[in-house]
């Protein structure tokens, strides 16, 4: 594999990593280590679902324009869900989030490590449009 061939898998293995990371660090700071391995807490099942993707987008390049919004779509759920909505004192929420410096803390962590894998597959996915149209190809659907 070619150094250019790698990068984009670096750059997006990367952001997964660190969206996983942000997970990791919200939920054992919100229930303890236990958490890391409760399923509700979302993060098992979220970050396996990104993992999953990430390995369908690096062996699929046809796929790649497609998974890359998937991922990004998963960056953007944790983003506003989860860093943002779930923080919020709102009435159709099932708990009632605290509402100290440290939650918010905690939940400005998760959010700053979204961002790479909202951003990161969707600017390769720009980029790997205007590489396929420079060249005269198509661009893969998706």
């Amino acid at each position: 594999m070619a150094l250019a061939d790698r990068a984009p898998v670096l750059w997006i293995g990367s952001a997964v990593a660190c969206s996983g990371l942000g997970m990791a660090v919200h939920t054992v700071r919100e229930f303890g280590s236990p958490g890391v391995f409760a399923w509700e807490t979302g993060l098992a099942p979220v970050v396996f679902a990104q993992v999953a993707i990430f390995v369908l987008w690096w062996h699929g390049r046809s796929a790649r324009p497609t998974l890359s919004i998937v991922l990004a779509a998963t960056g953007l759920f944790l983003l506003v869900g989860g860093a943002i909505l779930s923080v919020l004192p709102l009435p159709f929420l099932p708990f009632a989030p605290a509402q100290t410096v440290d939650h918010y803390l905690t939940h400005v962590i998760l959010g700053i490590t979204q961002i790479p894998i909202v951003v990161i597959p969707l600017k390769l996915r720009r980029l790997d449009g205007l590489v396929n149209h420079s060249k005269g190809r198509e661009p893969t659907q998706g």
